[in-house]
């Protein structure tokens, strides 16, 4: 059935239907007259809308985000890789520019270093001028000659005792063979005591100069004693209290260490004591300032005399230890290896500042306590050929 729909004036048209009639292609219409009726009040209904999820805000919100965030990234990496690209590029012009600029550099400076200068009274007829190249040369070596000088004459002086030590030994001035023999002497003893036979007769001993000292034991000075006839040193051996070693008050335990140097060697607190097993660990000066009141300021200047094989001795609580040299060394002010404390060997270290004058370094000689007659390393609890003599002196013996 043809459809029809309602115009402006409320006629009805009909619409023909184009499948239906295909040759006519004229759409019919025909006037109907419709009574008007009362309008009709209509009842509208409202229809709401679904109201959207609180996620969706948050999902636009954030995507927003994303895409502002990554297109600010990219603007920006894409500037930074041209600023790159622009740096790389403008050394790269550089680096090709460098070549020449040198070769122009060092041909300004040699010209200019070769540019004669003349001076009112120092050129004489006939002779070229000296270049500036030359003169600069010349008063660097005056400058340079000067402060070196000073710098010596001020070290020198500063040190001259410990230096003037040394250049004795050197020159052999000052009698120190004598005192070095004299020295061995005290370390050796008479070396006709165990064999005297002492007898009776007083006039037989009188005759063979025997006197009562070859019947007296070996004792021991009252102090402790270093003695190295090699240097011609006999010195006390100081120890300085552990209290500031025990509590790790170092700077007590420096100030410590200083104030007993003024009055002899230092036998360094928590090392072995001579006869021990451990290390029997010895420090002393080798220079120390001219105004300083210390009467051994300049002990160990010649310690690195001492080599392997020399001997020195030690009275330490009224006994004689020996010991015989093993090598020497020289380390870095920070190394505490040199402190060890063996637990199956008896040791001693000497140690002073090197080189003289400076406290760059420490010089290390190290040496292990020998028999003083045998001269065979003594083991751990091995007493000497000494100690174990016990002689016994009849008292009608005695030239008395």
């Amino acid at each position: 059935m043809p459809r029809a729909i309602y115009d402006q004036n409320g006629n009805i048209i009909l619409i023909a239907d184009a499948a239906r009639k295909r040759t006519d292609e004229t759409a019919m219409t025909v006037p109907v007259t419709v009574r008007e009726q009362p309008a009709r009040t209509t009842r509208t209904f409202a229809t709401h809308a679904p109201l959207p999820s609180p996620f969706e805000h948050i999902k636009k919100h954030t995507a927003r985000a994303i895409a502002s965030t990554t297109a600010e990234g990219k603007s920006q990496w894409e500037a930074t890789l041209g600023e790159a690209q622009r740096a790389l590029h403008a050394a790269e012009k550089t680096l090709h520019t460098v070549p020449h600029r040198t070769r122009s550099m060092l041909d300004r400076f040699w010209k200019r270093a070769n540019t004669p200068v003349r001076l009112p009274g120092h050129v004489k007829q006939g002779r070229t001028p000296p270049t500036k190249l030359r003169l600069f040369i010349l008063d660097t070596i005056r400058f340079g000659g000067t402060f070196a000088g000073i710098f010596v004459v001020l070290f020198v002086g500063i040190n001259y005792q410990s230096f003037l030590q040394i250049a004795k030994a050197e020159l052999a001035l000052g009698g120190d063979l004598k005192t070095e023999q004299a020295l061995q002497h005290i370390v050796d003893g008479p070396s006709e005591r165990s064999t005297i036979s002492p007898t009776s007769d007083h006039a037989t001993t009188r005759e063979n100069d025997t006197d009562m000292l070859a019947y007296l034991p070996a004792v021991g000075p009252y102090e402790d004693r270093l003695i190295l006839p090699k240097l011609g040193e006999n010195v006390p051996i100081v120890r300085p209290s552990m209290d500031a070693l025990m509590q790790e008050d170092w700077k007590k335990f420096e100030d410590d260490i200083q104030t007993a140097l003024h009055d002899g060697v230092v036998h360094y607190p928590g090392s072995a004591k001579p006869g021990q097993a451990g290390n029997f660990f010895v420090t002393g000066h080798s220079s120390y300032y001219p105004w300083d009141d210390g009467r051994y300021k300049d002990v160990f200047a010649r310690l690195k005399e001492l080599s392997p094989g020399d001997t020195y001795s030690v009275y330490y609580g009224g006994d004689l230890h020996t010991y015989r040299v093993t090598g020497k060394k020289e380390v870095k002010p920070n190394d505490v290896s040199v402190l060890d404390q063996p637990t199956d060997r008896r040791l001693a270290t000497l140690m002073t500042c090197t080189p003289v004058g400076t406290t760059l370094r420490r010089l290390i000689v190290q040496a292990e306590e020998v028999d003083p007659r045998t001269g065979n390393v003594l083991k751990v609890g091995q007493k000497s050929t000494d100690e174990h003599k016990t002689p016994t002196v009849r008292l009608e013996s005695l030239p008395i």
